[in-house]
């Protein structure tokens, strides 16, 4: 079973976590109580934590920044202001535990692996507008520890896949993820001050999102050259030819859930 670590200086909140019944049948342990900062590092240096929750106030902006440099893999949930909510949050919470520490491969992946596989998948739904409201993104960005800030611009560039290529049916024969997983290792994960992240939305259609890790930002045109020599590789490589549809900016992810809303 997993074990959880919750944090909060709120004395309701801790009341109800204590009073809350049926964690095994979750898959958790009952959980670690903690009220301040302090005492919850001082807990992760003793014990051990699957997933933490943990005040989302200026009080507990240290906390998160040591969890940042110590624990940035262990997955962070929200807490609720019912027990109804807060099982909903935990069966979430659960779903990704499990997806993470699946035995599901003969090759040994560490957590950040596991974790940065799960993120890419979120960052799809994301991408792609699949995702209806900013409270459903802001929760699910602080549980994937997702590096991109929701409000940063970005540059987002549509991308035409080719219509009956003898590449992409042999990958939609496996499903959408094999090609996916092929474009994004021509692209990449990080390039000059760059995070990209790459989803394919349909059988039509390829998004790249940037997102500028400096204060500088990145401009249509970098994005845009950046784009156009990845998919001259890609056309020597596999011979997959694929069309620019526009590269955009667009003032940061939360634009995505209102596109949607």
């Amino acid at each position: 079973m997993y074990r959880l670590l919750i944090v909060s200086a709120n004395q309701n909140t801790r009341d109800m976590i204590a009073a809350m019944e049926g964690w095994e049948k979750l898959g958790f342990r009952a959980p670690r109580i903690c009220c301040s900062p302090e005492e919850a590092i001082e807990s992760l240096g003793r014990h051990h934590a699957d997933a933490i929750a943990l005040d989302q106030t200026p009080d507990f902006d240290q906390l998160l920044s040591y969890l940042d440099q110590y624990h940035p893999n262990k997955p962070l949930f929200e807490l609720a202001d019912s027990p109804e909510k807060q099982r909903l949050i935990l069966q979430e919470l659960g779903g990704l535990l499990n997806r993470l520490n699946a035995d599901d491969s003969n090759e040994t992946y560490d957590a950040a692996y596991r974790l940065q596989q799960q993120r890419e998948r979120w960052l799809r739904k994301v991408i792609g507008g699949m995702v209806a409201t900013e409270a459903e993104m802001c929760r699910q960005q602080r549980l994937y520890r997702c590096r991109e800030c929701l409000t940063v611009p970005c540059v987002l560039a549509r991308l035409e896949l080719p219509q009956e290529d003898s590449f992409l049916s042999e990958r939609w024969h496996y499903g959408s993820e094999r090609l996916e997983t092929a474009l994004r290792n021509f692209f990449g994960y990080e390039h000059d001050h760059m995070l990209m992240h790459v989803a394919v939305i349909s059988q039509e259609e390829v998004r790249v999102l940037f997102y500028p890790t400096c204060s500088e930002g990145i401009s249509e045109n970098t994005a845009f050259d950046y784009v156009q020599e990845t998919l001259e590789q890609i056309d020597h490589y596999l011979g997959l030819r694929m069309k620019v549809l526009e590269v955009r900016r667009v003032p940061g992810l939360l634009a995505f859930a209102a596109e949607n809303a």
